[in-house]
């Protein structure tokens, strides 16, 4: 789990260190300098000959440094700087007269400008292991001149270390630019950078890994302010353990509610997804006439059969035919594949208001918690799960939009639900008064009929166990973006049904 921040956040917190703490700028640039260069040797330990690309701020500052400590270990150091070296200033000019001053026989220092595109191009691909010291989290916008020239020759080489960030993401957005470095390796300083985490710049850093400064991050950083990311890895910390003499009574049982005549498969997708994850029991209150054609598909479950009006489900018979199982259960999925007539409005509303266990809505559920049409009442055990089209549905918006600010528009859903989980590449999980959390698992394998049901069954098997909710959230989606993973890594990415990704979920968790 790791915790991002944004850029300006962390510059604030250099400026802390210096006048709060009374380190030394100079002393920073150090640090972070030569712990980049160790991190690196920790990750290309044979490593013999090092080219440098050194932008003209203190990215390139930090870059002299980890020069200077590959010097001290007999190594090679080519640096290549984008800059002349009478425009370096303060820290970065401290240091970069220092690396020449050595003399040293192995050190290299050339201007970019004095260099054909061919030599350039020769240097990366003779160097063991190049650095990317360009651009830093102050750079804005489009890489230019030089640094645009140098970025374009970082990834022919098979070992690419950025320092800080790589070159040509956005910090904050995590957009990229064009030329951008895609890195083995980040190495950055004091904490990670809130752009890094979502994508497409995520999958440009390749491993990331912090390097110390001098002072801890929680001395000069709010952690309340920072993004977390969770995965796999991540998941056994939150899990509760299973005692040897459990019953399946005592592992939680769950609600499901939905189906409707044109989608008969959602709920079942969810009963499964929520079988896979350890749910107890699960009871599945469905149209009876989709009740012997379900059971033959899921014999696993309880079916409840909920009378019928035509295509209609009766709102009246909802109390009485979940009334025996109400105590039993406890936490709730209403939504997939209900449909989206009056009938099923008045199902939504009722456990809105009137259902007082956890409650997880989805699916053609959240076409009725529209805030500019029902405003509902804010349920601090609920949870959502839209994707980022019912996400605009509810929020009055575009689809455009909510992908612009993701985290954002989880934060503004959050004033009906404690807890949103916002699908899609980067998913939001967002519970007032936790992070901001970012699911870290995924594969092109989860985009098929009925993957979201899926989770929404996995998440309320986790919610009916016990869980706090929001570690229930964040676990069952990292389950499922797992699962994803797991079946791409096995056969492709082409194929996959909703049930194969719910097969897959006890491998994740387990």
């Amino acid at each position: 789990m790791i915790r991002y921040y944004a850029p300006e956040d962390v510059r604030q917190a250099d400026t802390l260190a210096v006048q709060k703490y009374g380190i030394d700028s100079l002393e920073l640039m150090e640090n972070a300098g030569t712990n980049a260069a160790r991190e690196t040797l920790k990750r290309y330990p044979d490593s013999q000959s090092f080219l440098i690309f050194a932008g003209p701020g203190n990215n390139g500052g930090d870059g002299f440094v980890a020069a200077r400590f590959f010097l001290k270990k007999g190594l090679k150091v080519t640096m290549i700087l984008s800059s002349d070296l009478k425009t370096y200033k303060g820290d970065a000019k401290i240091n970069l007269e220092a690396l020449i001053n050595l003399n040293d026989p192995n050190c290299t220092v050339r201007y970019s400008k004095d260099l054909t595109d061919r030599e350039i191009s020769k240097e990366a691909n003779e160097a063991d292991c190049l650095i990317d010291s360009l651009l830093g989290t102050g750079s804005k916008g489009a890489p230019r001149g030089e640094v645009e020239r140098l970025i374009r020759h970082c990834n022919i080489n098979r070992a690419v270390v950025a320092f800080d960030i790589p070159s040509g993401i956005d910090p904050l957005s995590g957009n990229i630019y064009d030329p951008c470095v895609k890195a083995d390796l980040t190495v950055t300083f004091l904490a990670a950078k809130r752009g890094m985490c979502f994508s497409p710049a995520y999958d440009m850093c390749g491993r990331v890994v912090i390097a110390e400064i001098g002072i801890s991050s929680d001395k000069v950083l709010d952690e309340s302010k920072g993004i977390l990311s969770f995965g796999r890895e991540d998941i056994q910390k939150l899990l509760p353990k299973i005692p040897r003499d459990i019953h399946k009574g005592k592992k939680g049982g769950l609600l499901v509610v939905g189906g409707s005549v044109n989608y008969r498969g959602a709920p079942l997708l969810t009963g499964l997804g929520a079988l896979r994850s350890g749910a107890g029991f699960v009871v599945m209150a469905i149209p009876d006439f989709m009740v012997e054609s379900a059971s033959l598909f899921l014999p696993e479950a309880i079916f409840v059969p909920l009378r019928t009006k035509g295509d209609e489900i009766l709102p009246e018979c909802l109390a009485e035919a979940i009334g025996a199982w109400e105590k039993r259960c406890d936490a709730a999925v209403v939504g997939p594949g209900l449909g989206r007539n009056e009938a099923s409005g008045s199902i939504i509303d009722w456990f809105w208001k009137k259902w007082k266990k956890p409650l997880l809505v989805d699916g053609d559920g959240l076409h009725f918690l529209s805030f500019e049409k029902y405003d509902p009442a804010f349920r601090t055990d609920a949870v959502i799960t839209p994707h980022s089209g019912e996400a605009a549905s509810l929020l009055g918006s575009e689809t455009e939009d909510i992908n612009k600010d993701r985290t954002g528009a989880a934060v503004l859903m959050s004033r009906a639900a404690g807890t949103v989980l916002l699908k899609g590449m980067d998913t939001v999980v967002y519970s007032k008064g936790k992070n901001i959390t970012i699911i870290k698992e995924g594969s092109p394998v989860l985009a098929v009929p009925g993957s979201g049901d899926v989770l929404s069954g996995a998440v309320g098997a986790l919610m009916a166990s016990g869980m706090p909710i929001f570690d229930a959230v964040v676990t069952g989606a990292a389950a499922h973006g797992a699962a994803g993973s797991f079946i791409e890594k096995r056969s492709g990415s082409r194929g996959t049904l909703a049930r194969e990704i719910a097969d897959a979920l006890p491998f994740t968790l387990n």
